[in-house]
């Protein structure tokens, strides 16, 4: 059984020591680079006849297409974005090819400077350009008996990371939220769990009942190369922040999974089940660290439990190399 610190690392592989090879990668004008890519993701890219313009001297990739007064600049770095794809289907163990048939999940891109907000990328891309991911997750809990239980989703054998446990409700920013955390909660939590979030009280309601108040906890960031788990994207690069929100519940309520195809399933667990879970890598990554905080929040997670303890709150708030986050 592993520690509470494996957590931790687990969802941080990514070597500092590769830093100083890393090519930045930048769009247009934007005052700062927005990802910093593997030496060997660039070399097996093919760049030409795009307008992803390769500098080796400066380990440089800058997208920079041609935008003429009027243009919509989204629309035109989004089908830059495909077009990418479409030349690279059979490269990068093919992480594109399952994502070239819809062509309809893009990851917004934070540290833009405002005028050029908005700017999405190719979701399956992201980790090849080693942009900021940004994904929102809520810890649904009761309490029986004087003691915390956690309701806890399973991922299906249809996602990545099949079979691990999860938050009840998790998911990725969409480029309609705004970057408003709230906003992706809300889409999240009704498509996943079928519950309304009230965007102004935080109150949640299932079928019109009351079941909670939604509270905004922490900000968690991780730094993050993903190993074989992860599938097609083996060796991606994840720079990511996640905003957590907690939401107690009665202890008769039930929620029920409203997406069959990618939740295998909630259980209650009890607070020693996760902690044994935790340990034991049955976690997703990125879900293992905000479980983590809320164990640790909640006192369930005290100084005798690791010997690392001291470092537990630290690890959870990875610095990243990027500005304007």
């Amino acid at each position: 059984m592993g520690s509470f610190w494996d957590v931790i690392c687990r969802c941080n592989k990514f070597d500092e020591a590769q830093s100083a090879a890393m090519w930045e990668f930048s769009i247009l004008d934007n005052s700062v680079p927005v990802g910093y890519m593997l030496p060997e993701h660039v070399a097996e890219m093919i760049w030409e006849g795009t307008s992803f313009n390769v500098s080796r001297s400066e380990r440089r990739i800058h997208l920079d297409p041609v935008v003429r007064p009027g243009d919509d600049v989204v629309e035109i770095c989004r089908r830059e974005f495909i077009a990418l794809c479409e030349k690279n289907v059979d490269r990068l163990n093919g992480c594109f090819r399952k994502w070239l048939l819809k062509r309809s999940d893009f990851h917004p891109i934070r540290g833009l400077d405002e005028k050029l907000a908005g700017l999405v990328i190719a979701s399956p891309a992201r980790g090849i350009f080693g942009i900021v991911t940004t994904g929102v997750h809520m810890n649904m809990f009761t309490v029986r008996n004087g003691r915390i239980h956690v309701w806890v989703s399973r991922r299906s054998q249809n996602v990545t990371y099949a079979g691990k446990l999860d938050q009840l409700v998790a998911g990725a920013m969409d480029p309609g939220d705004n970057m408003e955390p709230l906003m992706t909660l809300k889409r999240e939590a009704m498509e996943e769990a079928g519950l309304e979030v009230d965007a102004a009280s935080h109150t949640v309601t299932w079928n019109g009942a009351y079941v909670g108040k939604v509270t905004a906890e922490s900000l968690i960031s991780f730094y993050d190369q993903k190993d074989h788990i992860a599938g097609s994207e083996e060796g991606h690069v994840e720079p990511g922040i996640r905003y957590t929100f907690d939401l107690e519940v009665g202890p008769d309520f039930v929620p029920h999974p409203q997406e069959p195809e990618s939740i295998d399933g909630f259980v209650l667990k009890t607070v020693e089940e996760v902690k044994r879970d935790l340990k034991n890598a049955e976690w997703k990554p990125n879900c293992g660290l905000v479980m983590l905080d809320f164990l640790l929040r909640k006192g369930e997670i005290k100084e005798g439990d690791d010997e690392n303890f001291g470092l537990l709150r630290r690890g959870l708030a990875r610095k990243l190399p990027f500005q304007n986050l």
